[in-house]
């Protein structure tokens, strides 16, 4: 039976974030929800910006080059949306000073614009506390989480422990030799169960062969769980 609800799961909107450099057109202003930033090493490849999974990067044995970038979750207030700013590190230096003040990005007003409104012209960002009580900032979340969902890594897979030091903020490894670790809420798959089904399968009183599923599932090789 369906399992019927007259509210939206709270966190159905935290992978739904749009990602957004700074536009052409119109300045970006917005407050910060992060309480600081996090970023980490990059590659351009196939039109996209990609995260460098080094010391095993595909990229880097191929010779593109890398570029770091910075990462906070803001809130637009003018259209109510939440969205994943993202900079270069030359641009982020205006939120690094905010926060050797602060000690806090949380808050924190922001307006980034483009030089003479070119696409690649150079990016200029204004910040001040930001006035609380006209605005209702929404809760922090982890901002690696959702980049993660954005560039299709499982958050299990990333590592805390930097390669190298890149301030002000912390970076993203990823660990690619560890397994996506299913959700152990979930239902057994049918590879699950065909696993099952070859290995662990029990007779039927009857004696008619088919044979019958146990109650729990044993481990599946390799899954990690």
């Amino acid at each position: 039976m369906p399992k019927w609800d007259n509210q939206p799961p709270k966190d159905c909107q935290r992978a739904a974030f749009r990602l957004i450099r700074t536009p052409t057109a119109k300045p970006l202003q917005g407050y910060v929800i992060s309480h600081e930033l996090t970023g980490c090493p990059t590659h351009y490849i196939g039109n996209r910006t990609v995260p460098c999974e080094s010391p095993n990067c595909q990229a880097c044995e191929n010779g593109v080059g890398w570029r770091w970038h910075g990462y906070l979750l803001v809130y637009l207030d003018t259209v109510s949306e939440i969205i994943i700013f993202e900079m270069t590190a030359i641009s982020s230096r205006a939120f690094k000073e905010y926060y050797e003040r602060y000690a806090t990005l949380r808050g924190c007003a922001f307006k980034a614009e483009r030089q003479n409104g070119r696409p690649n012209g150079r990016v200029l960002i204004q910040t001040k506390p930001g006035d609380m009580t006209r605005v209702n900032l929404p809760e922090d979340m982890d901002i690696r989480k959702l980049l993660c969902h954005i560039w299709n890594i499982a958050p299990n897979q990333l590592d805390d422990d930097p390669p190298n030091p890149r301030p002000p903020a912390k970076t993203i490894r990823i660990d690619r030799s560890k397994p996506e670790v299913p959700d152990p809420t979930l239902r057994p798959t049918q590879a699950h169960r065909d696993f099952v089904h070859a290995n662990k399968i029990t007779k039927t009183p009857g004696g008619n062969g088919r044979g019958s599923y146990p109650d729990t599932f044993p481990e599946l090789p390799g899954s990690g769980v």
